[in-house]
C-alpha cells in the first residue's frame, strides 16, 4: 500500500506563547505519583476486607482522578501543539527541539502512567474478587434464613 500526495509541515509551537510543556509534564507526573499512592493504599485495604475504609479510600481515588482531569486535558492540548499524539512521540519531538529536560519528563510520565494502569488493573481484579466473595457470603446468609440481608448488602 502506498500513500501519495503532499503533507503540510506542522509548525512547532512557540514555547513563549504556550504554557511551558516541561511544567505541565512535571505537574502531570506529580499527579500520577499521588494517584498511584492512593490506588496502592486502596489495593492494600482491599486485602483487609474493611468496607468503610475501602469505601473512603475509593472515594479519595475517585476525587483525585476527577481533580486531575483538567491537568491531563492541558497535557493533551500541549501534545497537540507539538503535533504528536502520545508521550513517546512527544519525547522524541522535544528532543528534536532541544528540550531534553521536558523530553525526560515525558518519558517519566509515560512510565508512571503505565505503572498506574497496571496497578489499576490489579486493584480492579482484587475488587471484583472481593465483590464476588461478599456476594457469595450474602447469598449463603440468605440461604440460612438471615432476614437482614438488605442491611448486610447496604453495609457491604
Amino acid at each position: 500500500m502506498t500513500v501519495s500526495g503532499s503533507f503540510r509541515p506542522v509548525p512547532l509551537p512557540k514555547i513563549e506563547d504556550s504554557p511551558p510543556v516541561g511544567e505541565l509534564l512535571r505537574h502531570g507526573l506529580e499527579l500520577v505519583e499521588d494517584l498511584t499512592c492512593k490506588l496502592q493504599s486502596l489495593d492494600s485495604l482491599l486485602l483487609t476486607g474493611k468496607p468503610n475504609e475501602i469505601s473512603e479510600a475509593s472515594a479519595h481515588v475517585e476525587a483525585a482522578l476527577n481533580a486531575a482531569a483538567p491537568s491531563f486535558a492541558q497535557i493533551a492540548e500541549a501534545l497537540g501543539l507539538l503535533g504528536v499524539s502520545n508521550l513517546a512521540a512527544a519525547a522524541a519531538q522535544l528532543r528534536h527541539i532541544e528540550q531534553t529536560d521536558a523530553a525526560a519528563l515525558a518519558e517519566a510520565l509515560r512510565g508512571a502512567l503505565s505503572r498506574f494502569a497496571k496497578r489499576s488493573v490489579t486493584a480492579n481484579r482484587r475488587a471484583q474478587q472481593l465483590n464476588r466473595g461478599l456476594s457469595a457470603a450474602l447469598r449463603g446468609l440468605q440461604a440460612l434464613g438471615v432476614q437482614e440481608a438488605g442491611r448486610l448488602i447496604a453495609e457491604a
